[in-house]
């Protein structure tokens, strides 16, 4: 069951459909049908009053886990502040000879725990997910994980892996310092040569978007 799908079971559990849903959480019925429909991603205002008008959980609206409404004990402030959506994008950065960057749009979210991203000095507005593709991250980054991007992270630092936009195409790598304004781009899988990028030189077509801060497979 999809997020757009949880939100009718939620409105028909509750004896009313997608209006009567908006005008119970205080949101506009034409957004509430955005949501459904699947043309807009909810976002964290939303999810707020889901919690707080409907008394359910967020961790069910964002990825189905029981139970479907908060303990009575519970209050829909700490719901909503144990889970953070971040936004997935069907762009991929290439673990590999590079991929060719499409329509940046985004197609789900995923929760992350709120204590987490708060730890590690992230902030959620500022985070991404998208998909590697290719080899040359072997073991590290696989074919199709997902990473997370930190898009407030864009100055590099030796060692730390970072997606870099290279014209067309869109990367995953570890950057290593080799001059003050430039750098390589260097594949875990030593089958893959180093990049170097002169920063100052090639600044119009060289863009790094933001550090990898965690990664996952989906299986």
């Amino acid at each position: 069951m999809s997020i757009p799908d949880r939100i009718r079971a939620l409105a028909a559990d509750n004896n009313t459909d997608i209006k009567g849903l908006a005008l119970r959480v205080g949101a506009k019925p034409r957004t509430v049908q955005n949501y459904v429909l699947g043309e807009r991603a909810i976002g964290a205002e939303f999810l707020s009053m889901l919690t707080s008008g409907m008394g359910v959980s967020a961790s069910w609206v964002l990825t189905g886990m029981e139970p479907m409404y908060l303990n009575r004990t519970q209050s829909s402030v700490v719901a909503t502040s144990d889970y953070v959506p971040i936004a997935k994008f069907t762009v991929s950065a290439s673990a590999g000879g590079g991929a060719i960057v499409p329509n940046e749009d985004q197609v789900g979210q995923y929760a992350f725990s709120s204590r987490w991203i708060k730890r590690r000095g992230l902030k959620p507005d500022s985070l991404a997910i998208i998909t590697v593709t290719g080899d040359s991250m072997e073991p590290k980054l696989r074919d199709n994980d997902l990473i997370l991007v930190d898009r407030d992270q864009r100055d590099p630092s030796d060692g730390r892996v970072y997606v870099v936009r290279i014209g067309d195409e869109l990367l995953v790598k570890h950057i290593q310092r080799t001059g003050a304004r430039v750098i390589d781009l260097i594949s875990t899988n030593p089958i893959y040569p180093a990049r170097t990028i002169d920063l100052a030189a090639e600044s119009d077509s060289v863009q790094i978007i933001g550090r990898v801060v965690a990664s996952m497979q989906e299986w």
